[in-house]
């Protein structure tokens, strides 16, 4: 029989940023814990490298700094010194439609208008879908209780144009989504809020462009001066006496026979026990993990669906290419092009490059129709990259550098029905104190939003090991006082 090891108090299943945010917190309320990570490296998708003086993102390149988690997350890390704004020269993105680049009208809210003028003067409407999104000012608001898709919601209230070049890719495409079959109620409830507040999405989109900004002085996106890795890597240096496992898989969960807590068995043979566990795990790994304990869970997880997404980063001397226009650019999906956007990385942030005389650009892949491509090998997916951005925006020169990153099942998708499947796999859960689900699998996957779902079960976890009323109690093994949060 496998000898069995003396684990910490509670396991955490997963060291991407919602793992080390449930870490952290678990840390500083005093709870032993095991942080348990597959790859070789903390941080999952969050990676930045630093090759020849350029900084490059394998993942995330910024987070939205109005949404607050990840900035008092960086302030409690002691990064609060090395937020910074996106450049303001060159803030502004195009959307590549119909043989060319057409700015974004001033004033969106992602899709919705807030002032109408930019709107009437923009080049990537036709006439007849401008006088279609005024429909929005005269309609009704919508049902209450539906669980409406992106495409039903935004060809009702702004039109088909609207949907097919500007929500389809700036909203769906976050997440690789379908817009026929994205749940917007999951995805992006605030449209709804919106709706249902204002009933037109356009005076909505006015009253929120009238209020009064957060104050933080910060653009809508942020990022760190070294890099999205500058999160990770705090955080993992924040967990003092942690034991931490990478390179690393467990391959079962299930309960201890004592009846006190749950045994995790690894890839190697070894067996932990742990009172507490958090999976912050992609929904394909956290079904199967729970599949034996609660297999309702399992079974609601598992229809929640993960598309592939690739990125390749290239940089070019300055002399070499074309003006390149604001930040960058999306191509809707409707002008059947192989890639999603292009992101001009040197022009968005300062220190991405080692000087002026070089830019860095990152092209973006995958989704429902770029599956094959993203995972097709990295010959091919740079040869397409880079035909791509020769035809779309005459950029033929031999790149400096490039860098591929590929995510099999890197995005999850909020389809119709994803709250239903949450509720129902948090509800099986309930049934198994000290057992909570974090990650971008559930509740957003937008950093802020991962922050929140591993902080939230820590949360969970610390409270359903204690007792109701005590602020400090001795649960067993390995046990000791748990301070207050």
């Amino acid at each position: 029989m496998t000898d069995v090891a003396l684990a910490p108090k509670i396991a955490v299943i997963g060291g991407g940023i919602s793992g080390l945010a449930a870490a952290h917190d678990l840390t500083t309320a005093g709870a032993g814990v095991i942080v348990i990570e597959k790859s070789s490296r903390l941080g999952g998708k969050v990676i930045t490298e630093h090759i020849d003086g350029f900084l490059i993102e394998g993942g995330p390149d910024s987070f939205v700094a109005g949404k607050g988690s990840v900035l008092e997350l960086a302030n409690e890390l002691g990064l609060a010194g090395q937020v910074i704004s996106s450049r303001p020269e060159n803030r502004g993105a195009y959307v590549w439609c119909r043989g060319g680049l057409h700015p974004l009208p001033d004033g969106l809210l992602l899709m919705a208008p807030s002032r109408l003028s930019p709107l009437l003067r923009s080049s990537l409407l036709s006439w007849k879908g401008k006088l279609r999104v005024l429909g929005d000012l005269v309609l009704p608001k919508g049902s209450i209780d539906e669980d409406e898709s992106l495409e039903a919601f935004v060809v009702c209230r702004l039109g088909c144009e609207v949907l097919e070049r500007i929500a389809e890719r700036l909203i769906a495409g976050i997440n690789g989504a379908e817009h026929s079959t994205m749940s917007l109620q999951a995805s992006f409830p605030r449209f709804l809020d919106m709706e249902r507040k204002h009933r037109s999405l356009i005076l909505a989109a006015r009253s929120v462009a009238s209020r009064p900004t957060a104050g933080n002085g910060l653009s809508y996106f942020a990022s760190f001066k070294g890099g999205m890795g500058e999160l990770a890597a705090a955080l993992a240096n924040a967990l003092k006496d942690v034991d931490i496992k990478t390179g690393r898989a467990v391959t079962r969960l299930r309960p201890d026979e004592d009846g006190d807590g749950y045994r995790l068995v690894l890839d190697d043979g070894t067996e932990l026990r742990a009172h507490g566990v958090i999976l912050a795990l992609p929904a394909s790994e956290t079904a199967t993990l729970v599949s034996e304990l609660v297999p309702e869970a399992a079974a609601a997880v598992a229809g929640i669906h993960q598309v592939a997404t690739a990125t390749v980063t290239l940089a070019y001397r300055i002399g070499d290419i074309p003006d390149l226009l604001g930040s960058g650019f999306v191509v809707p999906s409707v002008e059947r092009r192989r890639i999603m956007g292009v992101s001009y990385l040197s022009r968005k942030w300062e220190g991405r490059v080692p000087h002026r005389q070089l830019a860095l650009l990152r092209a973006f892949v995958g989704g429902q129709h770029g599956r094959e491509l993203a995972l097709g090998g990295k010959d091919k997916l740079v040869a397409a990259v880079r035909e791509e951005l020769a035809e779309l925006i005459g950029l033929t020169a031999h790149p400096v550098l490039v860098r591929t990153h590929c995510w099999m099942g890197g995005l999850h998708q909020y389809t119709l029905g994803h709250l239903d499947r949450v509720a129902k796999a948090e509800s099986a859960l309930a049934a198994h104190p000290g057992l909570a689900l974090a990650g971008a699998a559930f509740h957003g996957i937008g950093l802020n939003e991962c922050v929140d779902s591993g902080r939230r079960a820590a949360e969970t976890v610390l409270a359903a090991l204690r007792l109701e009323g005590t602020p400090h109690v001795s649960v067993g093994l390995n046990s000791r006082p748990w301070g207050n949060r």
